[in-house]
């Protein structure tokens, strides 16, 4: 009677983790992506060009698609203030959107906490920023789509709690329009602007370890 008592018991307690496994696989996740205080000055010769200070935040949203499968929803937004130092002017204060989304994909665990994946993912980007310099500034404005793919290794803290580092492996652009403007004070004030619209249809490396990102995440 006693071993079958516990024979029953070890089959609940197997069940039981069974099911909080399960449950954690098919939960829904939330993480931050990005989140950026910045400010740098700048100075030619000595002379102060002014200071740019940028504010950035990003989230993921990701939820099971089928089997290892996760699609994956995810967007950014940065504010860019600028002073104009001993300059006539300052740049403009601008903001930059990034909206996308994609899928991934979970191999083998390493271990019982570490599991590496694959990210495949698109996004449409806005993005303005400058560079004051002494006499005048430069400024850079993209627009388009771009697609990308990024390896990482997750590590589960806890049940709920979990930290991920990924490399980006690609980042190219599908369809995108690429401004760049120098602005010289003068006098007279002189603004020339070239623009350049690229369309990658291949995978351009991005240089990996430089852009290296740990995404803080939850499951609910």
């Amino acid at each position: 009677m006693f071993k079958l008592k516990a024979a029953a018991m070890t089959v609940l307690l197997c069940g039981g983790a069974t099911s909080a496994m399960a449950g954690s696989a098919d939960a829904m996740e939330l993480s931050l992506v990005s989140g950026l205080f910045r400010n740098e000055s700048y100075k030619t010769n000595g002379n102060d060009a002014g200071n740019k200070t940028t504010l950035e935040a990003g989230a993921r949203l990701a939820a099971p698609l089928d089997g290892r499968f996760f699609w994956l929803a995810q967007g950014s937004l940065t504010l860019r203030n600028y002073t104009k130092g001993n300059n006539a002017e300052a740049p403009s204060s601008s903001s930059s959107l990034g909206l996308g989304g994609g899928i991934r994909y979970y191999f083998n665990k390493l271990s019982e906490h570490v599991e590496p994946f694959a990210n495949l993912h698109g996004e449409f980007r806005d993005s303005k920023d400058a560079t004051p310099e002494s006499g005048g500034y430069t400024e850079s404005d993209k627009n388009g789509l771009y697609y990308g793919a990024d390896f990482g290794i997750r590590l589960s803290l806890q049940k709920e709690f979990f930290v991920d580092f990924e490399v980006p492996l690609v980042d190219s652009a599908l369809f995108a329009t690429e401004k760049a403007t120098a602005v010289t004070f003068g006098p007279p004030k002189v603004s020339n602007t070239s623009e350049t619209k690229r369309t990658e249809l291949f995978a351009k490396s991005t240089g990996s370890f430089n852009d290296f990102k740990v995404a803080l995440g939850m499951r609910f």
